[in-house]
């Protein structure tokens, strides 16, 4: 805040420790206003995280879109163990056995496979929400620590005609605890007992939906509700979760805890097709994220990413044998938009059956897809059509719904912009959205349905698109405000600390402070009507309140340092008068060069971190040996890699070459030697190890450690 002008300025003889007793009680008196200035901005600035990274996605007044195709499946069963690792679920045991027989057999005769991609922060409800609701979970929700609903959304559950749920506390009541049309329990969280084996969680939603199908044999009415069309059935199974937050997903207990999930999942397909025995039921089994080594869950790691999807049933493709034209391991597009190379551990033996990857919310428009339902109206997510079994008619009709529901929230969102903005910059590429949807309606009607598939996934990306612009339409605006208010608060210090504990203007100040004084009114004035017009300007826009706050924050920080301009102004030119101009000039130069120096650091470091996860896909399994040579290489990487930004390319093949042996079969090794040719020795005597070492004189092979030769 403005310091009063009598106290603005103390002689030139009070610094330095010349001070009297009333220039120190100036100082410490203008100090702590300082830091009520600093805690204050530090705060309001802090907020701006919210608007800028944590603003919601969801946008209402979106109408849904009804689907102009036969409904596959007349009801659905949904399966998410939570915290279930791909890796875990797909690969077998020490014995060879797979964990998960029935699924497994499912996968091989039944339904179609695949990973699901899960979004940081990868926790039960984000991955819930993508799952039933189709996009990516609310950051506010954070603030609720992930529990209740701080913005209201739409979900499978909503549009179906009848939901039921059995599962935890924490995540059922999130889905159905506002529904009408819900048969929902959960059991108590005194339950949730992190000392024991949590698979008997699991067991307790297989016998309540057991005991429910029981039930409806005598109560005519549960039965009727039974028999509707478009039903949902949900078993949230918190088993895995518990044990491996407790017990960590290599114990026996998660491991165990695989094979009562698959039980599961047995059971409730035995009991549906005992009970209605019409093979209209399509089944989806998942999980929200998985698990790392250490019990924890959050990040985006890929054992935290990385979940099974299996789908089988009414409107569900069966296996189909993995060729060179439909192979889904390479080029798969994350939801950050970046391409993993993805390829099918040997391990899992499922290489020679198709893979279909999805991103974590695409599985809401399939389970809408799969029952005949519009989308949820908040769904981002992207129709898998390798996963349907439809008619040529009917894939292009749903991916068209699909592409209209996006479509429509682009619409919403850019409506409201546009009436709130003075000056509205629309997203060109839709702005002709019309006469595209004209023309894929009548490619529909001409029977030309590759043409209309490929002009409606193309206009779904756009859509795409347009809602991630105007999710970030005002982040130039906010990052700039931003910046403005944290630089102009560096040099308001600085110059304090000029004016009060330095001599550098000496005298002249004293000569150019009565014009001044004469001139700060103007500024402050001239300050306040452009922070005013600034302020009207978000009021007409209807702005939130905490924009008003950045504005004035900045503007006042910018004010008081234009009020300083003639000590500004005399520093210069007492600077510039003596020698220390070269200094100044050096140091100015120094700065620029580490800014540049680090920039490069970065770019290196990013595309090393990037070789080096890559490398790191082999070594999930492998002892710690392993991993202190992985770390050695990657040492080494860095090291070339900030000497030259052209050779990491060539050292991470050598590394991913050497690394490659580490994702062989258990009991078996691979060491790559230099010869005349690169050939292979194979060691069958490593016992529990995947990774042998041997010493350039040693033909024995010793078991606890791995060292690579090439």
């Amino acid at each position: 805040m403005p310091i009063e002008e009598g106290e603005r300025r103390m002689p030139s003889d009070w610094i330095l420790g010349n001070r009297d007793g009333r220039g120190r009680k100036w100082l410490r008196r203008r100090e702590r206003w300082l830091v009520v200035l600093g805690v204050i901005l530090h705060a309001v600035y802090m907020l701006s995280i919210f608007d800028i990274y944590f603003k919601t996605p969801i946008v209402h007044g979106v109408d849904p879109v009804t689907p102009r195709f036969a409904a596959p499946a007349k009801r659905l069963v949904l399966l998410v163990a939570d915290g279930l690792r791909a890796d875990k679920f797909f690969e077998p045991d020490a014995e060879g056995n797979y964990r998960a027989p029935f699924l497994r057999s499912i996968i091989e005769t039944q339904g179609r496979w695949g990973v699901s991609h899960a979004r940081p922060p990868t926790e039960s409800r984000p991955g819930h929400v993508a799952i039933i609701a189709g996009f990516y979970e609310d950051p506010s929700a954070v603030t609720k620590g992930w529990k209740a609903n701080p913005v209201e959304f739409d979900s499978v559950f909503n549009r179906s005609r009848h939901t039921i749920s059995f599962g935890s506390p924490d995540i059922v009541p999130i889905f159905c605890g506002a529904l009408q049309h819900t048969t929902w329990d959960t059991y108590p969280h005194e339950f949730e007992d992190f000392a024991t084996d949590a698979s008997f969680l699991d067991m307790w939603s297989l016998d309540k939906f057991q005991s429910l199908l029981n039930r409806s044999r005598e109560d005519l009415k549960l039965k009727e509700l039974l028999q509707q069309d478009n039903l949902v059935v949900f078993l949230h199974l918190l088993g895995c979760d518990s044990n491996g937050h407790a017990h960590k997903p290599y114990s026996s207990i998660y491991l165990n805890n695989v094979k009562v999930v698959d039980h599961v999942a047995e059971s409730v397909y035995n009991l549906i097709q005992d009970y209605f025995k019409d093979n209209r039921t399509a089944y989806i089994f998942t999980a929200d994220h998985g698990m790392s080594d250490k019990g924890s869950h959050g990040d985006g790691h890929p054992s935290n990413t990385d979940t099974p999807l299996v789908a089988w049933g009414a409107g569900v493709k069966y296996p189909r044998p993995i060729s060179s034209s439909n192979h889904s391991d390479c080029g798969f597009r994350f939801v950050d938009d970046h391409v993993h190379d993805t390829p099918t551990p040997v391990e899992w033996g499922l290489h020679e059956i198709e893979r279909v990857d999805v991103n974590q919310a695409d599985i809401a428009p399939l389970m809408s897809t799969l029952l005949g339902m519009s989308c949820p109206v908040n769904s981002v997510g992207s129709l898998p059509l390798d996963y349907i079994d439809m008619t040529k008619a009917d894939e292009v009709e749903a991916v068209l719904s699909n592409t209209k529901e996006i479509l429509n929230q682009f619409l919403r969102k850019s409506y409201i912009k546009q009436s709130n903005s003075l000056y509205f910059k629309p997203f060109k590429p839709l702005s002709h959205y019309s006469s595209i949807l004209d023309k894929i309606e009548g490619l529909i009607l001409a029977r030309d349905y590759d043409a209309a598939m490929d002009l409606s996934q193309n206009l779904r990306s756009l859509a795409l698109q347009g809602l991630h612009y105007f999710q970030t339409y005002d982040w130039l605006m906010l990052m700039s405000v931003i910046t403005l208010g944290y630089v102009g608060w560096m040099i308001y210090l600085v110059l304090h600390v000029l004016q009060s504990y330095t001599s550098l203007p000496g005298n002249t100040y004293g000569m150019e402070q009565a014009v001044q004084k004469n001139n700060r009114g103007k500024i402050y004035l001239y300050g306040s009507m452009v922070t005013g017009m600034l302020c009207l300007l978000l009021l007409l826009e209807q702005s939130p309140p905490l924009y008003h706050a950045y504005v004035i924050m900045t503007s006042f920080l910018w004010v008081q340092i234009v009020s300083e301009y003639q000590f500004i102004k005399t520093l210069w030119k007492h600077i510039s008068g003596r020698r220390m101009n070269y200094i100044i000039k050096l140091l100015a130069t120094t700065a620029i060069s580490i800014f540049i120096l680090e920039f490069l650091n970065f770019v290196t470091g990013r595309m090393i971190r990037t070789a080096k996860e890559q490398c790191e896909l082999y070594l999930l399994h492998v002892d710690n040996g392993t991993k202190y040579v992985n770390l050695e290489f990657s040492k080494f990487l860095k090291d070339n890699g900030r000497n030259c930004l052209d050779c990491h390319l060539s050292h991470q093949q050598v590394v991913e070459k050497i690394l490659r042996y580490s994702k062989a079969s258990p009991g078996k090794g691979l060491l790559f030697k230099r010869e005349g040719t690169l050939s292979m020795d194979i060691y069958t005597d490593a016992g529990g190890n995947l990774v042998t070492w041997r010493s350039k004189k040693q033909n024995v092979v010793a078991w606890f450690s791995a060292k690579v030769e090439f």
